[in-house]
């Protein structure tokens, strides 16, 4: 049995960036800007976002046209549920610097997580027409996916597979199902070295835009290939809270943290799962150590779609 498809509003498309007055375009940031930004990256590895937009404001402040830092913090924005804040964000940074795909991609990602199908296939294809740079602000292009080439894959975060994949999602969202699991398809077959790793974000992906049924499905299958990455044990974790599957995600979390006890997202989510199942002495400790590191974590996980009533 197929698993697809949820009914969602329609929103229209993030307006264009070529209306915004911005700078010119700044290829690096001050010292100073820079640190700042590798200590956001850590605190948002372990879901401390609020620290983490917090130092990116710094950086911007100290170097205010750092394309990157812009971002870096729609990045975080997005994954902190504050949607709207991250489109100004990504607006700003694409203004700076129009004709990149991995920025393009990120609008995908942006509508797929708002699960807007229309606008996440209007902007992949937008995407597909840019660019893809070897490097952010350099000029060299990159050539399309070549299986098996490392060098490559550092550098692309394989954009073709992800392609495939918000697109799957996209087309789920719009019940085209026949066409959504020939985008999975496709994308398994460019992935076939780690597919754990794109099973795992579209598992994560589409429990965000509200199917968690195929969340689910992907996150199981990530797992099967493997089984070691707390990354997978972490998206089906979250999957299966929004699904209200209490004790299975409770077990998903608890692999995630037993690799890492400092994954925050992780740690409330398991917190929420105790809580429905009545385990409050559990669900207070894992909800307070997380609240401890970042203290926006339940406006996260609502803004994320993440209820237990």
């Amino acid at each position: 049995m197929r698993l697809w498809g949820i009914a969602v509003s329609v929103c229209a498309i993030v307006a264009s960036a070529a209306a915004l007055a911005v700078p010119a375009f700044d290829s690096g940031g001050t010292g100073t800007a820079e640190r700042l930004l590798s200590d956001a990256q850590r605190a948002a590895y372990h879901g401390r976002f609020t620290k983490a937009i917090a130092l990116e404001t710094r950086a911007l402040d100290a170097s205010p046209n750092y394309g990157l830092a812009y971002e870096r913090r729609a990045h975080d924005l997005m994954y902190s549920g504050r949607f709207a804040e991250a489109a100004a964000d990504l607006d700003r940074v694409v203004a700076m610097h129009p004709d990149d795909m991995g920025l393009g991609m990120m609008r995908v990602e942006l509508a797929v997580l708002r699960g807007d199908g229309n606008a996440a296939l209007a902007a992949l294809k937008v995407a597909l027409t840019l660019p893809l740079r070897s490097s952010w602000h350099q000029s060299k292009e990159s050539s399309t996916y070549e299986p098996g080439n490392a060098d490559h894959y550092e550098v692309t975060g394989h954009m073709e597979s992800n392609a495939y994949m918000y697109s799957s999602i996209a087309k789920q969202l719009l019940h085209q199902d026949d066409a959504s699991l020939a985008d999975m398809q496709a994308m398994l077959k460019i992935e076939t070295q780690y597919p754990e790793h794109v099973l795992a974000k579209y598992c994560y992906t589409a429990a965000v835009a509200g199917l968690a049924d195929s969340a689910d499905l992907a996150c199981e299958a990530s797992i099967e290939d493997n089984a070691h990455d707390i990354g997978q044990y972490d998206s089906l974790g979250f999957a299966l809270l929004k699904m209200k599957q209490w004790d299975k995600a409770i077990a998903a979390y608890d692999k995630a943290l037993r690799s890492n006890d400092d994954l925050t997202l992780s740690l409330y989510g398991r917190g929420l799962a105790k809580k429905a199942k009545g385990d409050a002495a559990g669900a207070a400790a894992d909800m307070s150590a997380a609240e401890q590191d970042e203290p926006d974590i339940a406006g996260i996980m609502k803004r994320l779609g993440v209820t237990t009533s």
